[in-house]
């Protein structure tokens, strides 16, 4: 997720929905195997913004950086066997970038040397304020809207299957929203990094916007 090349291969690949109720016994119950706290994360910038810890708190705020091109992201150093995420925070945009390429994600992956790896979690993009649910892995990117001007705070949460290692669950506020399906990614029990990160790509005034991460947890 951190280079011009692969935001357009990911706009550019198709996406799938799959909003089946939960199965009957399926076992999606959060049980953390990890709290991460800031120590455990580098933070880092291409141009401007460094992403800092939050004083008083357990969080972290990964601002949008002001250069014409941006990239600023808090990264876990080291990761962890893990089914799933959840944190608390916000995704603070807005619709003055010119085109989605500019956005916020929070997510884990299993690989953060070619970030071409399998991908769980949420994104935001900045050209219309639109928050998703996402999967990537195997060349696919999948998508489904969550929200839309909505930067207030929320748990979020998402959980891969056991059942089926291609379907994760996704959750706000511990409400079930829907079920993403990639049968090119597989997503249950991997060695996975928690990561926030903001790409700016040029456009207005975008002034406040960020993500702010609290409760960091795997599962």
């Amino acid at each position: 997720m951190t280079s011009l090349s692969l935001i357009i291969l990911l706009l550019g690949s198709a996406c799938k929905k799959d909003v089946k109720p939960l199965p009957q016994g399926e076992d999606n119950s959060t049980i953390a195997r990890a709290a991460i706290p800031q120590s455990a994360f580098n933070l880092w910038t291409t141009c401007s913004s460094l992403p800092y810890l939050i004083s008083g708190s357990d969080g972290i705020c990964v601002p949008v950086g002001t250069c014409g091109t941006d990239i600023n992201a808090a990264q876990q150093s080291s990761g962890q066997t893990a089914n799933g995420m959840q944190f608390y925070g916000c995704f603070k945009g807005g619709s003055s970038a010119y085109s989605g390429a500019s956005e916020q994600a929070v997510f884990v992956c299993d690989n953060v040397s070619s970030w071409t790896g399998n991908e769980m979690g949420f994104v935001k993009t900045l050209n219309d304020n639109t928050l998703k649910g996402y999967l990537q892995g195997g060349g696919a990117y999948i998508y489904q809207t969550i929200s839309v001007n909505d930067n207030g705070y929320h748990t979020f949460k998402c959980q891969a299957r056991s059942s089926n290692t291609h379907m994760v669950d996704f959750y706000v506020d511990g409400n079930y929203k829907f079920t993403l399906t990639n049968n090119s990614g597989s997503y249950y029990n991997l060695w996975y990094y928690f990561v926030g990160t903001n790409h700016w790509y040029g456009g207005g005034s975008h002034s406040g916007q960020q993500i702010e991460m609290y409760n960091m947890q795997t599962f």
